[in-house]
């Protein structure tokens, strides 16, 4: 699975947070960029895997040698299971053999979960946004509290999903990411404008999880 953590360089990390400063200094909002390596196992998919290739050893097995022979040890089922389940793990086959329904759900309930665990929803005035990246699912996601989605719309993040998603494929996912903080800051500073009294109530930080 991909490395959340060594996907950016320090440097890079570091530009993503000065965005984070520089963003939330015009608003009330709270912005969370986070990164993860995959939002879920999919060991279905490797369970799969391994009973086709142990079923298509079996076939091999019942071909090519004779069952009245001491000496064949019939690895052919072994062998078609450990080759279902390494082909199974590489991500972008196994990808490609997840539903994508499946993996919508399975993104959307990490990002809920990271939503949580980040402390989005303890903001004084709910105007937590977070930014959620899952690299093995190629996808991207923004969640935003509920003090933000009283005046601004779900269908206004659509844009900066398409972006950052974009960027990421484009070679160069830290410009891309600090675009989608940018995006964020600006629509957050027309409906939440920073009060004089207004605190950095959460870390500016890119949260990476495996």
């Amino acid at each position: 699975m991909p490395n959340a953590e060594s996907f950016f360089t320090a440097e890079e990390k570091e530009r993503i947070r000065q965005a984070v400063t520089a963003q939330e200094s015009r608003t009330a909002g709270e912005i969370v960029p986070m990164i993860v390596g995959t939002s879920d196992s999919y060991a279905e998919v490797e369970l799969i895997g391994l009973i086709l290739g142990l079923v298509i050893g079996m076939l091999v097995d019942w071909q090519l040698t004779d069952p009245w022979s001491s000496r064949w040890l019939h690895l052919w089922p072994f062998l078609g299971a450990a080759a279902g389940l390494i082909v199974c793990r590489i991500p972008p086959i196994k990808r490609r053999l997840v539903p994508a329904r499946r993996i919508a759900e399975a993104v959307h309930i990490r990002c809920l979960a990271a939503f949580t665990a980040e402390g989005l929803h303890y903001t004084r005035e709910h105007t937590g946004i977070l930014i959620f990246v899952s690299l093995f699912e190629h996808r991207v996601e923004i969640l935003a509290d509920r003090g933000i989605n009283e005046k601004v719309s779900p269908g206004t993040w659509a844009e900066v999903v398409q972006g950052l998603t974009a960027g990421l494929k484009s070679g160069d996912p830290c410009d891309a990411f600090c675009k989608a903080i940018e995006h964020c800051g600006q629509i957050l500073a027309r409906h939440f404008p920073r009060p004089p009294d207004d605190q950095d109530e959460l870390s500016n930080q890119l949260v990476t999880k495996p």
